[in-house]
């Protein structure tokens, strides 16, 4: 296999002049292997050059360029509508009742029938409460409620029947999502009633309302003074000035200042 003198550098720095003898009886395989135990055994188990060669950078030349990542664009939300828009509502009182009260309209859904409000445009007071009792039927604030805001009527010198009663919902519902209400548009539809209705002034009962309005809901009950430029009050639903009679004594003596104003 190898016939011609070879002058070999080993790892001892040797200089080696050998012939190798490798008879032909053996097979390639054989001859090839005994040609590297030769060169091993000699010492030579590497190649050396004299000139250095820069693996990396070969290595980096070779190799295939990366793949360009796929660009992925999330798609972008929709922008969120809300159930009630002012353009859906009507812009006369007649026509905001019939809407109140029909089935297909935005309003949130309940097992509770649909109370209309009721009295007329104009009207002296007008109040305002979260929903109708849970015992309406027929008519709203027809029942504890109702007759808590007669008396409060009466105190300022006003038939109950002048004074326009309205809810913020048009059912009873229980444990309201107010804040999810006020993002949907409730508060437009309530804002547009109280226009609509065009009361001299407006008592909110419910701590939920002025919310719905847009009001700031760490600002004092007192900074809530004005809907759609109307005067207005805002305080706790009837039901809980029923149930704490401080809290009763205080809204009497803010009524008394404001309607005296």
């Amino acid at each position: 296999m190898i016939d011609t003198p070879v002058k070999v550098k080993t790892s001892l720095g040797l200089a080696m002049d050998k012939f190798t003898d490798i008879s032909p009886e053996y097979g390639l395989a054989e001859q090839y292997a005994a040609a590297l135990d030769w060169w091993r055994d000699a010492g030579v188990d590497c190649d050396y050059v004299d000139t250095p060669e820069n693996w990396l950078g070969r290595a980096e030349a070779d190799a295939p360029a990366p793949l360009a990542a796929a660009e992925t664009k999330a798609a972008e939300p929709a922008p969120f509508k809300p159930a009630i828009s002012p353009a859906d509502l009507p812009d006369t009182l007649a026509a905001f009742h019939d809407w109140w009260m029909a089935p297909e309209s935005p309003l949130p859904r309940t097992p509770a029938p649909r109370i209309a409000p009721r009295g007329q445009a104009g009207a002296a007071l007008a109040i305002i409460v979260p929903m109708p009792e849970r015992d309406d039927r027929d008519a709203l604030l027809s029942s504890v409620q109702g007759r808590f805001i007669a008396n409060i009527a009466r105190a300022l010198s006003l038939d109950p029947d002048t004074i326009y009663h309205a809810s913020a919902l048009p059912s009873h519902l229980t444990l309201p999502d107010w804040a999810e209400l006020q993002r949907e548009g409730l508060g437009t539809a309530l804002a547009r009633h109280i226009a609509l209705a065009k009361p001299q002034r407006v008592i909110l009962f419910g701590s939920p309302l002025p919310l719905l309005l847009g009001h700031d809901p760490a600002a004092a009950p007192d900074s809530f003074s004005s809907i759609e430029g109307i005067p207005a009050l805002a305080t706790f639903a009837p039901d809980r000035l029923l149930d704490h009679p401080r809290q009763r004594a205080r809204f009497w003596q803010r009524l008394l200042a404001w309607t005296s104003a």
